[in-house]
């Protein structure tokens, strides 16, 4: 018995050095020493730390063999703290495995691990840092991002072509997305939370080949929004969403959305643009403001969504609504195709240039309230026909209704 608990003591005074040892090593702080401009943590040497007071900012460190897993959750002695990470610090750098950022640093610089393939894991922006350069984390291999409370604009090229990014964890303040900040993240399949509903800027290409977004956090409500890049959205997983009257106009920024259900313009919307929904094969449901003034071949490609129903919120006044290219809808056989129709005298015009039986008096008509129109095109009515509103050609799986 004696000698039993002689061993037991023993291994368990081994097993609280072990833990203790392990405890020193994971907290140990980083050292700075302002002759060397160096920043120190083991075998870490970080070169070219220079001070401001007792903020720190890390400079060139490209080629440094050294830099594999940067923690700095730990602290820096002395009092002193991170504060900025320099543009293109880390630019290239194959060796940086790792980042976690402490809760004192407010600046990434541009560029600032571009390029680092082998940077993986968790990304966790603390609340403290409030601003990037352009393309901080372009091509890296980041594979979770989560934004903090300070982070209010997600700059250009953020972390653009990276595969390997699986998950998003939005905060509730940002109000810009710079142009190609997600491009090429085909990786990500979850936005953790709701997307910013504050958002007033989406840029060019910002979420371009996101296929494989699913979950509950795919509808978008944009309402805030007053600038939409081209492809913004494209070939992107998202599956609702309405945007506000803010964006006046917006052109192909969900070309290929393949998982898009249902998108609802709200009051102040004047345009759609030219192959803003093609290839949406999900869509069913697309709502329209009366406040569209310029309606262009905006939903080519649909023909074959079975379920499409357009929602037209009110009747604009004849002449208000410019039916560009094929209209709002391309047929399968467009009885009007690449013809402007802005005023009365044109669509007249067109009228004239129809067979016989259709001339006559011929004016715009858009179906009364809540009308549903299953077949046809755009109409006019014929006093030689009592009347009559005349449809051409839009498919027959397809539905508009006038409300």
């Amino acid at each position: 018995m004696l000698i039993r608990k002689k061993v037991f003591v023993v291994k368990f005074k081994f097993v609280c050095l072990s833990i203790l040892l392990s405890s020193v090593v994971a907290t140990a702080e980083w050292v700075y020493n302002p002759t060397d401009k160096t920043l120190s943590q083991g075998t870490v040497v970080l070169n070219n730390v220079t001070a401001s007071g007792i903020k720190l900012t890390i400079g060139d460190n490209k080629g440094n063999a050294t830099a594999v897993e940067l923690d700095f959750s730990s602290g820096i002695a002395d009092g002193y703290v991170l504060d900025r990470i320099a543009d293109e610090a880390f630019k290239g750098n194959l060796n940086v495995t790792k980042l976690v950022l402490g809760d004192t640093i407010t600046t990434i610089g541009k560029s600032a691990f571009i390029s680092c393939t082998n940077l993986r894991g968790e990304l966790i922006l603390p609340d403290s840092l409030t601003s990037t350069g352009y393309h901080p984390f372009y091509s890296t291999a980041i594979e979770r991002v989560v934004f903090g409370s300070g982070m209010k604009k997600v700059n250009n090229w953020f972390m653009k072509e990276n595969s390997a990014l699986t998950s998003i964890k939005w905060n509730n303040v940002i109000t810009s997305i710079g142009e190609r900040a997600f491009e090429k993240c085909s990786g990500v399949t979850t936005f953790e939370n709701q997307f910013p509903e504050n958002i007033k800027d989406v840029g060019t290409m910002a979420f371009h080949t996101m296929p494989n977004l699913t979950g509950d956090n795919r509808d978008l409500k944009l309402l805030k929004l007053t600038s939409l890049g081209d492809t913004a959205f494209q070939n992107c997983g998202i599956r609702s969403v309405e945007l506000g009257g803010g964006v006046t106009s917006t052109r192909n920024a969900f070309f290929q959305a393949q998982k898009l259900e249902s998108v609802i313009l709200h009051e102040g919307v004047k345009t759609v643009g030219w192959n803003c929904f093609p290839y949406c094969g999900a869509l069913t449901n697309l709502v329209i403001p009366a406040s569209i003034e310029n309606v262009e071949a905006c939903t080519a490609g649909l023909m074959g969504n079975a379920d499409l129903h357009v929602w037209w919120n009110g009747v604009p006044e004849i002449g208000k609504v410019d039916f560009s290219g094929s209209g709002l809808i391309l047929g399968k056989f467009p009885v009007i195709h690449h013809v402007r129709f802005s005023d009365k005298a044109e669509w007249e015009n067109f009228a004239a240039a129809t067979p016989e039986n259709l001339k006559s008096s011929a004016t715009i008509v858009l179906p009364p309230a809540n009308t549903s129109i299953s077949e046809g095109h755009w109409g006019y009515k014929s006093e030689t026909l009592k009347q009559k509103v005349l449809w051409f050609d839009l498919p027959m799986s397809l539905t508009i209704v006038i409300k």
